[in-house]
């Protein structure tokens, strides 16, 4: 048993390095996205409007965890931006830094809320958050991101078998390539960030204790694969990619949101202490029902006792 544990610790630890990624370039991307007038991150580099908008969430508040990865010193300040915003979160993807999210998902709309002129891009940037106020998604398991979400706020909740089921339906979405669900049906392109987020619920589902996970290996090297392919030369991260004569190509342009949960997903210890929250909820959850048991067993056995000698 020790030697199967070994074997699978050797194969567990292989997925995650040498990743054809390269580190510092990830850093110095998002570095250059920075906004000195805003302390704050532009979305893209050359996709209109992206490349001429500020998003609090999800961007921001991902890079400024992703920043703090990677020893950047922008981290603090992006962080302190947001928080003068009065910003937390936007209900889905703090998820991804161990913050609990609703139990129901909604469409979003966008709130404008400021401009700067920026002189290091020489254009007016307007600085945008997320708003998770609209519609109920009731489809939200044929979305692979969703389930990655409501995945990693199960296990935030203790419950590891919903968060494997969760994982099995992912799992069912891969087509060889990338994730084939609602999204791809509608735009015919694959999405990068959802390879990452499925690294992202595999490492925490590992730190949980799942052993379900390790079937599925051989997707999870092809997802760090594929991610590979996708950083620029200026370390970015393409949002998107196609797959021609078997060939997978990148498709647009890198952006601040993908390259952050790339980061968290690859580089960040917050998929472990997810996962291991989750084990510990699990494990004190069992003493306490054991402890319950035994209890519950003791006072029958008095009672039993009472009965014996009252007749």
């Amino acid at each position: 048993m020790k030697l199967i544990n070994i074997m699978l610790f050797i194969i567990v630890i292989s997925l995650f390095i040498n990743m054809d990624l390269d580190e510092g370039k990830l850093r110095l991307f998002l570095e250059d996205q920075y906004v000195p007038e805003a302390k704050l991150l532009r979305a893209s580099t050359y996709a209109y409007p992206d490349n001429v908008t500020i998003y609090l969430t999800a961007d921001n508040l991902l890079a400024a965890y992703a920043l703090a990865t990677l020893d950047s010193p922008y981290a603090s300040e992006v962080l302190s931006s947001i928080h003068n915003y009065g910003v937390k979160g936007d209900m889905l993807h703090e998820v991804l830094i161990g913050i609990d999210i609703p139990d129901e998902f909604k469409s979003a709309s966008y709130e404008e809320i400021g401009v700067v002129h920026s002189e290091k891009f020489n254009c007016s940037i307007t600085i945008r958050r997320e708003l998770r106020n609209g519609s109920i998604i009731i489809d939200w398991y044929e979305y692979a991101d969703l389930l990655v979400y409501r995945a990693l706020d199960a296990l935030l909740w203790g419950s590891r078998p919903y968060a494997e089921e969760l994982f099995i339906k992912l799992m069912s979405m891969w087509d060889g390539y990338g994730f084939r669900d609602r999204a791809f049906e509608e735009k015919h392109v694959y999405d990068t960030y959802k390879l990452a987020l499925t690294i992202y619920l595999y490492r925490a589902l590992e730190a949980a204790g799942s052993q379900i996970i390790y079937k599925y290996n051989d997707i999870i090297h092809k997802c760090r694969k594929i991610i590979g392919l996708m950083q620029r030369n200026d370390g970015g991260i393409v949002t998107d990619y196609i797959v021609v004569d078997e060939r997978i190509t990148p498709a647009g342009d890198a952006n601040t949101e993908t390259t952050s949960i790339v980061v968290l997903a690859l580089y960040s210890s917050y998929p472990e202490i997810i996962g291991r929250k989750c084990k510990t909820f699990y494990n004190i959850f069992h003493i306490g029902l054991i402890s319950l048991i035994i209890c519950f067993s003791l006072i029958l056995l008095i009672l039993l006792h009472k009965l014996t000698k009252s007749s």
